[in-house]
């Protein structure tokens, strides 16, 4: 239902981000946002049953949009009930694997409360690119072979979580309570078998730990011609523990990192509507610890790295206010602040205290020329944050990375300008196009560190940058052209980028997840098609993706590595025997798409020594084919 909302996108928010702005989507539930970091928008919409929905509206100008034009909301039944959802899904792959499926969702709406609890036991495929079935080959500069061999990376993931949510009108106002347990285990086979220049193997295996915990509370309540005041409050642990180990004729490595986390977050809104003007403003807290162990033997010695053992904690403030006036039933402005301050401290392999501001200024301007045709003009000031992980070692040998602390790490921040179009046709159909160009300081990259005489890559500031983009979003339902029940369903992106590489002094795309790098004009596109028969209660489906030039490239210090894949077609049917029964059989990469990496591995620092060899590494995790069945109690 929300997918097929006319000019409307889901955005998932990042849940890696700390504290609460920023983390959120655009999908509100009974108008509030899910606000756990644990279960994303998607699993909270299927979660769902669509029998229990009485409406979905779409959010234009509210007082509290948390950065985003539109919001969605989906609006339940308030009558008494109980209902619920069951959930049986198996998949297997050509290969013989298979990943079972298991979960439940039960939903008590009373007339002032509400109790929801929900368990999923799963196995995922792990059908990332760097994993599943295929070659690895390495050559010398002038393209003899070096080594040739098969390698298998498959990857397996077992799931399981629990979760609660309860929420009840109290001191007129309403109160909701969550509760998430969660708990991923994944492992990873590794096998190379070497067949030139002579016979050998060499077997590995990568383990992973995560164990999560997540306690909030948030409580709303009306203050009358005052406005509305809104407190929130979540506590979350987190515990992960992670192997890698390879081992040859000539003996066996072994890494292992531990980490664990925690974040206490406290915010304090207030809302208020005036005729044509809404505001809001508050402020928001938080604490944030991350302790690090990290160990590396190669051959049974041991390799000393840099910030192996470290404890970084941050306590940080934000201020923020924004103020939204409709001018006129076509003209919309909205004009925002935010201020944030913090102070990071490091202690153990690395001691460092440092304090960090920034002041984040936001306006939008919304105008409809005429029916059916919207412009927003996007300015603001946007700053990342620092990512933990990236001041502690990591590793992972079957990957070939290794990866540094560096206690010098900043976030990089931006100037953004957006300009948007929002087009509206044959009832359903819509189109928007958003053109975006943003001017960065302090990029986020590689750079090298020094610890025990040797050199390891790690995460930096490389300097400025520029990045524009062209994003374009199409909902097209065809039966004004005669094929009735068919939509056609387009997402298409491109991007170019650029920013001085430091170890070469050319200019470069920009990578290290910021964005995609790739060719100066990269284009990659989503589409969907879909044909509802409603007479016979059945929907099918085809999904295609293209990467068309796109790839994932990352540039090390001692080596250049890229990452990209063919094309990825899926395919579905749904049926419905019974109104609370529903049967899905699916599809995934029936394709088969081949996932690419290639590697330019140098002698030493990349820049001033010699190429050492190209690897060459293709993996295939073959096509999915499963059935899922749901029951709506």
């Amino acid at each position: 239902m929300v997918t097929l909302l006319p000019g409307f996108q889901i955005q998932r928010g990042d849940a890696t981000v700390r504290g609460f702005s920023g983390t959120v989507g655009n999908v509100l539930i009974d108008g509030q946002l899910p606000t756990s970091k644990e279960v994303s928008v998607e699993v909270f919409l299927r979660r769902i049953p669509a029998s229990s929905v009485d409406h979905i509206e779409l959010i234009r100008g509210g007082a509290d949009m948390h950065g985003y034009p539109i919001l969605a909301n989906v609006v339940r039944g308030r009558g008494v009930a109980l209902q619920g959802r069951a959930e049986l899904e198996g998949a297997i792959t050509h290969f013989g694997t298979t990943a079972p499926k298991l979960a439940m969702q039960v939903v008590r709406q009373g007339a002032s409360s509400t109790l929801e609890m929900s368990a999923l036991w799963a196995r995922d495929f792990g059908m990332q690119n760097q994993n599943g079935f295929g070659t690895r080959t390495r050559f010398r500069p002038d393209g003899t072979p070096l080594q040739l061999s098969l390698y298998s990376f498959p990857k397996l993931t077992n799931i399981a979580e629990l979760s609660t949510a309860y929420r009840q009108s109290v001191w007129e106002g309403e109160l909701s309570l969550g509760l998430v347990l969660k708990q991923e285990r994944a492992y990873s086979g590794v096998r190379d078998q070497i067949y030139f220049p002579t016979a050998s193997l060499v077997t590995g295996l990568e383990s992973a730990r995560a164990r999560n915990g997540e306690g909030r509370l948030d409580y709303q309540r009306g203050l009358g011609d005052l406005g509305k005041l809104q407190l929130f409050a979540v506590h979350r642990v987190e515990e992960q523990d992670e192997i890698s180990q390879t081992t040859a004729a000539s003996g066996t490595d072994m890494s292992r990192s531990r980490f664990n986390l925690r974040e206490d977050v406290a915010r304090l809104a207030w809302q208020y509507l005036d005729g044509q003007l809404k505001v809001e403003s508050g402020a928001e807290g938080a604490i944030n610890v991350l302790s690090s162990r990290s160990t590396l033997t190669l051959g049974g010695t041991p390799v000393i790295l840099p910030a192996a053992n470290i404890r970084v904690e941050e306590k940080r403030v934000e201020f923020f206010s924004t103020a939204t006036w409709r001018f006129n039933p076509v003209l919309m402005t909205e004009l925002g602040a935010r201020y944030e301050t913090s102070t990071l401290t490091q202690s153990g392999d690395s001691r460092l205290t440092k304090d960090l501001a920034f002041f984040k200024p936001r306006w939008l301007t919304t105008w409809n020329p005429a029916p059916d045709h919207e412009l927003r003009l996007l300015v603001e000031r946007q700053v990342g944050q620092l990512v933990f992980r990236n001041f502690a070692s990591s590793t992972s040998l079957n990957s070939d990375i290794v990866t540094g602390g560096n206690k010098n790490l900043e976030p990089a921040h931006s100037w953004n300008i957006s300009l948007a179009w929002e087009r509206h046709f044959w009832n359903r159909g819509s189109l928007v196009v958003e053109a975006r160009h943003e001017i960065i300081s302090q990029v986020v990259d590689r750079i090298p560190v020094f610890a025990g005489g040797q050199v390891f890559n790690a995460v930096g500031n490389i300097g400025n940058g520029t990045r524009e983009t062209i994003l374009t979003n199409l909902i097209l339902p065809l039966d004004e052209v005669g094929l009735e029940g068919v939509t056609v369903k387009g997402e298409a992106a491109w991007r170019h980028s650029r920013v001085r590489d430091p170890a070469t002094g050319t200019y470069r795309k920009i990578v290290g997840g910021q964005t995609f790098g790739g060719p100066s004009f990269a284009f990659a596109t989503t589409n969907e098609i879909t044909y509802d028969i409603p007479k016979n209660n059945l929907q099918l489906g085809l999904t295609v993706h293209t990467h068309g030039g796109i790839q994932e490239i990352e540039y090390r210090i001692d080596e250049i590595s890229t990452n990209h894949h063919d094309v990825k077609l899926g395919a579905f049917v749904e049926y419905k025997p019974t109104p609370v029964w529903t049967i899905r059989a699916f599809g995934r990469d029936v394709a088969q798409a081949t996932s690419y990496r290639d590697r330019d591995v140098y002698a030493g620092l990349r820049g001033s020594a010699p190429l050492r060899f190209v690897e060459h590494r293709k993996l295939n995790n073959g096509a999915v084919v499963g059935i899922n069945v749901q029951h709506d109690l």
